[in-house]
């Protein structure tokens, strides 16, 4: 399998990039939800752009490179968020799409407009996701900087 490592340079370009297409097709946003851990520094940086709230959704399911399952560290309480709300829900990376599809079960339709959205996306998932910064090839192994 082949690794590239992502500096943070690119972390906050591509999501600067991200945020200005959202922008431009005047999306707004009241709430930033990143899934922790890598989510968490896209999900900061479009807070402050959108001047939205910040909400961490810890989920992991990858033990060194290999998927396990879904283990829900940290929840939200989506039931205290008015359903009028404006969301954007960012990872790092949407690998099998597990993460995300979960996220998506339990957020459902209780919100009037939902977005999810990934630095980087596999290319075999990439459809899972609303928007996406790069697409990455399937044997593509990214290693980001807060894991080194």
């Amino acid at each position: 399998m082949k690794e590239s490592v992502i500096g943070y340079d690119v972390i906050e370009f591509t999501t600067k990039a991200l945020a200005l297409r959202f922008k431009l097709n005047s999306r707004d946003f009241t709430h930033v939800i990143g899934i922790a851990r890598g989510g968490m520094v896209p999900a900061t940086i479009m807070s402050y752009i959108f001047n939205a709230k910040l909400l961490g959704y810890n989920v992991s399911s990858y033990k060194d490179k290999k998927r396990g399952d879904l283990n829900v560290i940290q929840d939200i309480d989506f039931d205290s968020i008015n359903e009028d709300a404006k969301i954007l829900v960012i990872d790092d990376i949407c690998d099998s799409g597990n993460t995300i599809n979960h996220i998506k079960d339990i957020i459902g339709d209780r919100f009037s407009f939902v977005r999810y959205a990934a630095l980087f996306a596999k290319d075999k998932s990439k459809n899972i996701v609303d928007h996406y910064g790069v697409i990455v090839e399937d044997d593509n192994w990214l290693v980001f900087p807060w894991e080194k």
